[in-house]
């Protein structure tokens, strides 16, 4: 993981790992995605994946289910199945009644393009009920390619919430804080 990228992220992962060591939760983050599991990940998406999720994804594939803030971070495979459930139902129509949706005041809606879901956009994180957090390959005329986003199924895109996914890492360190992992099971206090 050389150069800068890869410090970044290595450094955020450093104190991720070292929050779940002390939990005794280590076991919660999976082991690396392979490079072969990237690049297939990558074709079924038809994205090339930033460096920084790439250097993430060989650091760790996700980590079992409910065990990050929010929910999931999302393996290769789930990124895969999260990203086409959403594209599925673009593609259906089902979200032609929202084309012309616009993130709501607290964002900044230049940064994001109108609409529900968009092709560009990549799941990261998934609460299991719709909503997570979202790569944006596709951002709006202000926006910035690799910029996370928040997506509830019920009020639809909001953000940016981080600048880039070294950003992201970083505030899921932060949200980890207020958590904690009872008798084996991770729990989010605030």
């Amino acid at each position: 993981m050389p150069g800068q990228v890869g410090e970044a992220v290595s450094a955020a992962w450093e104190k991720i790992e070292t929050w779940y060591a002390e939990q005794d939760a280590s076991g919660f983050l999976l082991p690396p995605a392979t490079p072969e599991e990237i690049a297939a990940a990558e074709k079924e998406l038809g994205v090339t994946l930033p460096e920084p999720v790439r250097v993430s994804l060989l650091r760790h594939n996700g980590t079992l289910s409910d065990c990050w803030p929010g929910g999931t971070l999302l393996s290769c495979a789930e990124m895969v199945r999260e990203t086409g459930i959403w594209r599925e139902l673009l593609d259906s129509g089902d979200f032609d009644d929202v084309a012309d949706f616009e993130a709501d005041e607290n964002s900044d809606v230049r940064a994001l393009r109108r609409g529900w879901w968009n092709t560009g956009w990549i799941s990261l994180d998934a609460d299991g009920s719709g909503n997570g957090a979202v790569l944006d390959l596709d951002p709006g005329a202000d926006g910035s390619c690799g910029q996370i986003l928040d997506m509830d199924h019920e009020v639809g895109p909001s953000g940016p919430t981080a600048a880039d996914f070294v950003a992201y890492l970083e505030g899921q360190l932060e949200d980890l804080e207020d958590c904690v992992v009872v008798d084996g099971t991770y729990l989010e206090t605030a």
